[in-house]
Order: C-alpha cells, then structure tokens, then sequence
C-alpha cells in the first residue's frame, strides 16, 4: 500500500514541479548563452587590445629612431 501512494505522491510533485524544471532548463540555457557571448567578447578584446600594445611598440620605437635621427643632425651643426 505505500507503494502506490509514495508513487502517487512523485507524481504529483513532478507534475507541480514540472513548470519549474522547465524554467531553470531556459535559465541555465540562457546563462550558457551569456557566459559563451560573453567569452567571445572578452577574447576579441583581448585580441584588439594585443594589437593596440604591437601598435604603440612599433609608434614608439619610430619615435625613438626619429629622436636618435635629430640628436645626429643637431651634432653636425
């Protein structure tokens, strides 16, 4: 006899549950979503942020033959 009722009891707290299951099912799917968009946006900015950083290498080292360059022609003169 408990048998029928314990399984009774499952499912009616599967069956008012359900709509729950369901929910958190969207919300852990939605998450995934944010944490894989939010993944790929953060490696695109690492990635432009690597290549601003190459950018001002190669800026500053020209600035810097530039002022070698202007140190030279001022000890001609």
């Amino acid at each position: 006899m408990a048998r029928p009722i314990r399984a009774k009891a499952v499912r009616t707290l599967d069956d008012a549950l359900s709509s729950h299951y369901v929910r958190q099912e969207h919300v852990v799917r939605a998450l995934e979503e944010l944490t894989r968009q939010l993944t790929d946006r953060f490696d695109a900015e690492a990635e432009a942020v690597a290549v601003i950083g190459q950018r001002l290498d190669a800026l500053t080292a020209l600035v810097e033959r530039m002022q070698d360059e202007l140190v030279e022609l001022r000890s001609r003169q």
